[in-house]
């Protein structure tokens, strides 16, 4: 499975989310936040085989939160 996920320094941490899933975490470092997010998406999968829900499994954010996810508090006007 092929996941697309974007990292992102907020709040004096970094913010990470998976695209495909609608999965977000975060860490004090890039790494962390990217470790936690793995961590995340792992337990969402195994939660979703074991309940039976394989076939909804794939839930892509909404292009509003995408977009907000992007936007900086200094781009927002």
């Amino acid at each position: 499975m092929n996941l697309t996920c974007f990292v992102k320094p907020e709040g004096g941490q970094y913010a990470s989310l998976c695209v495909e899933l609608d999965i977000a975490s975060c860490g004090v470092t890039e790494v962390e936040a990217v470790e936690s997010l793995k961590d995340a998406i792992e337990t969402y999968l195994e939660y979703m085989h074991d309940e039976g829900l394989a076939g909804s499994i794939y839930r892509p954010v909404p292009m509003n939160e995408l977009k907000a996810f992007h936007l900086t508090e200094s781009n927002i006007n």
